[in-house]
């Protein structure tokens, strides 16, 4: 065998495994079925990454305004099987991460430590970008920490203690105003 072979030989098969890799986990995405009840066991684990996200300082918080209820209605009804799955590992990750980091359990974690703990998963996001952006979505769909974070402002923008005390509420708007000049210090609108 000549060296030009044997280069080619191993760029191949460096080549096999790296594709069986993605495919394994692209497999594993699609047909991986996370169960409600596995869902229901992490609420826990989610009302604290959610307050994590936004924790209650002179306004309320996520727990508060119960963020992880929707949360979880939001990952059983409206995401497909594939961003459920990547949901779910998302959940085992941030208790690995936290183990392997602290050596204790997310919700044992002080609040400094579970800031680190999603700092370092968005900045293991950023660095997954071998692939554009819009291929990774289509093939793997959103990570987890965009998915966590999407629903848990969603989540608490839309509940009574998020819009009626961190938002401007309006319940019955009179008239319709195009344009409102903000004045300083005023906080968003929460109806439009």
């Amino acid at each position: 065998m000549n060296r030009k072979q044997a280069i080619l030989s191993i760029l191949f098969i460096i080549g096999v495994f790296i594709s069986f890799f993605y495919f394994y986990k692209w497999l594993k995405m699609y047909l991986w079925r996370v169960s409600d009840e596995d869902l229901e066991s992490q609420r826990i684990l989610i009302e604290e990454l959610a307050e994590t996200i936004i924790p209650q300082t002179d306004t309320p918080g996520a727990k508060q305004a119960g963020v992880a209820d929707f949360i979880i209605n939001k990952v059983k009804f409206f995401l497909s099987n594939q961003e459920r799955n990547v949901f779910a590992l998302g959940l085992e990750n941030i208790e690995m991460l936290s183990k392997r980091k602290f050596d204790r359990s997310f919700q044992s974690c002080t609040t400094q430590q579970r800031e680190a703990i999603l700092k370092t998963l968005e900045d293991r996001e950023w660095r997954k970008e071998s692939l554009p952006s819009w291929v990774k979505r289509k093939l793997f769909g959103r990570s987890f920490i965009d998915l966590l974070k999407t629903f848990t402002v969603e989540g608490f923008c839309t509940s009574e203690l998020g819009a009626t005390q961190c938002l401007v509420y309006d319940a019955v708007p009179v008239h319709y105003l195009p344009c409102v000049n903000l004045i300083q210090g005023q906080r968003s609108w929460a109806t439009k």
